[in-house]
């Protein structure tokens, strides 16, 4: 903004769809002096230029990944005075023509000692506007607050090894109607209650965006300075240290008019305001308890039928005032009432009795535009605009008219009948939109861009010889004690492989005489034996999946016992991390003895890895390590840990660490094919390589060229596409058509649709199949019956066999 004479930032307000926008900077300089006395780039990345785009000026910066093969990312900095305190998030407005080289572009915002982080991937070639929430970004350091920012930082980071081009257009602060308040992370820096609580407000600030209602996000510090300004609801999705000014603020926001929804917390100074008392936390009695909310309010428009929400504990509370009611109830998983209220409201606000959790995705989303539409009838008409223009983001396209293409250039009958369908309702939609009967629109607009997500589903291929995976965390199936119903029902879904986690650096959930067997395995029996039966059966194979050094969930004793003998990691800083170290012998061994054991003693298809790693760049400095270091290398390490972890010896130090997992991956491949000849090594493994070496050690081509693996599954969890297939293609890559690969699909952040939009690139791009994180009950409902359609209608051979 120099070419326009402004000095400061943040001074040109606009109104958008997005709401109201505050230009940061508009990136229309006169020349690439003042562009570049503004913005100045890092070590490596070129300066940046101005260009022409359209009738405007840009500002452009080179990614030159195939140019400069060394190169992680492209940085850019600009240093500013800024006060973002009231601000709900970010939007960036760029234009691109290649996406290949970005594996992902990062925002940053420097406050004196620390900084505010947040990622995305490209959304496609061209121009499009990034939107970051507040409540998407990490914490770097020790920040001062938002309130005092200092630089702002614009980072690309490497995807494919091609050199492309950035155009900036536009950088804004964006606040709408409804904000998250949430902690303030730079207070609560090494809390893990308010880790979780900003995880929970992510997922919240995804569920807003897509209803059009913005992703904005305070700092529960900053309300009390007035950042929540002139919007009308406020939500806190879980804030486990709400301070008393905070709360009295809220209290003061709801006495003047503004809406306020509660989860799981009720401050004692918010009870009264919003007419509910007495809460009083209940966990459960067993699994499945809390399964399923339903709910009683028809005189509420669009108010969901029921919502599914696996919960393992909850708050319950009272109607007290401000004619406040319940208007839903739990029950459980066999569909009986527990007798506990779910959901209140009352004239002044609303409160949940735990937190919102992404499963049932699309019927949370139904949940809060009921909600906040009764709270907040004004929200109704931009919630509407919303969900009609997303009627045609199905899977990977986007727009009605390149879905009814895709469909009918790979018709079946039953994908043209779901089609018509949903033309019909598609034009009902728009004509309640237009009698502003908004709630019976939102209604139909869902109900046609489900009848085409059917459409697309029946119109995927289902190719004979494809590795098509789950990956289960529970290692339960998707129903405890019942692995005879989860094999079933894969197989009906067309799935040919289940990779259940059966242990970890600590537990087993089978009758170990390596690891301490776990609560599981005390509540359901060996759950290796019963998952290879019921698999054996229905013709799906079992390859047993290990988290290798995380001790998570291990008996205090054993990891106590670990700690003793010194065999757990440390950070460069001295702290204790309860993860194995991967160079003691002791740890060697009883990672090997633990997976062996499973070889040894089941009869099982494969051996997985998973946590195969160090837990980042920051692991391991313990004092074991720098003796075996100094022993392997024959050379006194001066300055420890400093000489290894940034100093001179620091890429000798990570070569090092490489080899420390690489070993055990060849010990576990080279042990387990002597008993058992064909069973299969596989690895879940980060997707970005080469960074993933130099973070946690882990080489996982080095595998793959030395036959360690016979296949591999790259972690590739993004709801960006063009960020998938960037991945994936890199992938390919590095495989080369040594062993297949089943590229490995978040399919918990994602909807149905869009899980198999992924598979269609996956397979589109060549790769030998795919593996979806994570089944369980909530993705047997939603998932499964799409993928039946098309995907897994016939079976299939998995390449590796």
């Amino acid at each position: 903004m120099i070419a326009m004479n402004v000095a400061s930032l943040l001074l040109i307000a606009t109104t958008s769809v997005l709401g109201t926008e505050e230009i940061i900077d508009a990136f229309q300089y006169a020349d690439a002096q003042s562009a570049r006395k503004a913005w100045v780039a890092g070590s490596q990345t070129p300066p940046v230029k101005v260009v022409k785009q359209g009738d405007r000026a840009a500002l452009e910066f080179d990614v030159p990944f195939a140019t400069n093969p060394k190169l992680d990312r492209t940085i850019i900095d600009r240093r500013v005075k800024l006060n973002l305190a009231a601000a709900g998030g970010f939007t960036l407005e760029l234009d691109t023509r290649s996406t290949e080289s970005a594996g992902r572009l990062s925002l940053y915002f420097q406050s004196g000692d620390g900084w505010y982080a947040a990622g995305t991937g490209l959304i496609k070639k061209g121009t499009q506007t990034l939107l970051f929430s507040k409540a998407a970004f990490n914490i770097e350091g020790k920040p001062a607050g938002w309130h005092k920012i200092d630089t702002i930082r614009i980072s690309i980071w490497r995807g494919q090894a091609k050199d492309a081009s950035i155009r900036l257009l536009r950088l804004a602060a964006v606040r709408n109607d409804v904000a998250l308040v949430i902690p303030a992370a730079q207070v609560h820096k090494d809390d893990n209650e308010v880790r979780a609580a900003l995880k929970t407000a992510d997922t919240v600030a995804g569920m807003l965006a897509e209803l059009g209602l913005g992703a904005d996000a305070v700092e529960d510090a900053a309300v009390v300075y007035g950042a929540l300004g002139a919007r009308s609801v406020a939500i806190l999705a879980y804030n486990p240290r709400l301070g008393p000014e905070a709360a009295t603020t809220l209290e003061k926001f709801v006495e003047a008019g503004g809406k306020l929804l509660v989860c799981y917390r009720l401050p004692a100074r918010l009870q009264a305001v919003l007419g509910f008392d007495r809460p009083k936390y209940v966990p459960k009695k067993r699994p499945g308890e809390f399964s399923e909310i339903r709910f009683d309010a028809p005189d509420i428009p669009g108010l969901p039928k029921q919502v599914k929400q696996a919960s393992w504990n909850i708050t319950v509370a009272q109607p007290a005032g401000h004619n406040a009611r319940v208007i839903g109830r739990w029950f459980d998983d066999s569909g009986k009432p527990t007798g506990h209220a779910a959901m209140l409201l009352s004239d002044r606000g609303a409160f949940f009795s735990h937190i919102i959790l992404p499963d049932d995705r699309s019927a949370k989303k139904q949940l809060l535009a009921a909600v906040l539409g009764q709270l907040a009838p004004p929200l109704w008409p931009q919630m509407t605009q919303s969900e009609i223009a997303r009627i045609g983001d199905v899977g990977h396209l986007h727009g009605v008219e390149k879905v009814v293409r895709y469909v009918e250039a790979n018709a079946k009958a039953a994908a043209v009948e779901s089609l018509n369908a949903a033309k019909h309702t598609l034009a009902e939609a728009k004509r309640q939109s237009d009698r502003k009967a908004y709630p019976a629109a939102i209604e139909l607009a869902r109900k046609a861009h489900d009848q085409l997500a059917g459409a697309y589903f029946r119109a995927q291929p289902s190719p004979k010889r494809e590795g098509r995976a789950l990956w289960n965390h529970s290692g339960t199936g998707a129903y405890d004690g019942d692995w005879d119903r989860s094999a079933k029902e894969l197989s009906a879904a067309g799935f040919n492989m289940i990779i259940p986690n059966m242990l970890w650096g600590g537990r087993a959930h089978y009758a170990s005489d390596v690891l301490p067997r776990s609560k599981t395995y005390e509540k359901y029996g060996d759950q290796i034996a019963q998952c290879v039966a019921a698999c054996k059966k229905h013709g799906i194979e079992v390859h047993v999946w290990k988290v290798n050094y995380n001790l998570s969930g291990a008996p205090k004793e054993f990891v106590d016992k670990i700690l003793r003998q010194h065999r757990n990691q440390a950070t460069v800083r001295g702290e204790v991390k309860k993860w194995l170290c991967p160079s003691h012998p002791d740890n060697f061994e009883l990672e090997l003895e633990s997976m062996i054991e499973v070889a040894r003693k089941y009869d099982v298809d494969g051996l997985h890895f998973d946590y195969i790693r160090y837990p980042g760049g920051d692991c391991c400095f313990c004092d074991g390590c720098r003796g075996r270091f100094e022993a392997a290398t024959g050379r006194k390490v001066d300055n420890w840990p400093k000489d290894c972890s940034s100093g001179p010896r620091r890429d000798e130090y990570r070569d090092w660490r490489c080899k420390q997992i690489t070993r055990l991956v060849k010990a576990v491949h080279d042990e387990a094919k002597k008993i058992k000849p064909g069973v299969k090594i596989s690895a879940a493994v980060f997707g970005s390589y080469p960074n993933c070496r130099e973070s946690v050690g882990q080489d996982w081509p080095e595998w793959i060229k030395a036959g360690y693996l016979d296949f591999v599954c790259p972690m590739d969890y993004t709801q960006s596409d063009v960020s998938f297939i960037n991945l994936v293609t890199n992938q390919l890559d590095l495989v080369d058509r040594r062993i297949p690969l089943y590229p490995g699909i978040g399919a918990w952040r994602l909807s149905s649709d869009r899980a198999v939009g992924q598979i269609h690139h996956a397979r589109r791009l060549g790769a030998d199949g795919f593996t979806i994180f994570n089944y369980s009950p909530g993705l047997s409902e939603e998932l499964l019956p799409g993928i039946a359609l098309g995907v897994g209608s016939q079976p299939a051979v998995p390449p590796h066999r």
